[in-house]
């Protein structure tokens, strides 16, 4: 079920302050007003999101200058270090 946030229309409001979310099945209307007070809200917009991109390729060498240990798979199943 997707998650939507509704503000108030009006000033923040004492029970909801500036907003609450709301669970609702795909495709269902969206709410007119709370469901605490009554008051009138509206459906706020989707605020992105930002991810951090690597700027640099991992390889074998950095992931050792890291600390990491590296390990192979060995003929009957198991690990190993390298």
């Amino acid at each position: 079920m997707p998650l939507h946030r509704y503000v108030p229309v009006h000033s923040p409001c004492k029970l909801c302050g500036d907003g609450f979310e709301h669970a609702a099945t795909a495709g269902a209307a969206s709410l007119a007003e709370c469901p605490r007070c009554g008051q009138p809200v509206q459906r706020a917009a989707a605020e992105s999101v930002h991810a951090l991109k690597l700027s640099a390729r991992s390889t074998v060498s950095r992931a050792k200058d890291a600390g990491f240990a590296l390990l192979k798979r060995t003929s009957d199943g198991h690990f190993e270090k390298q």
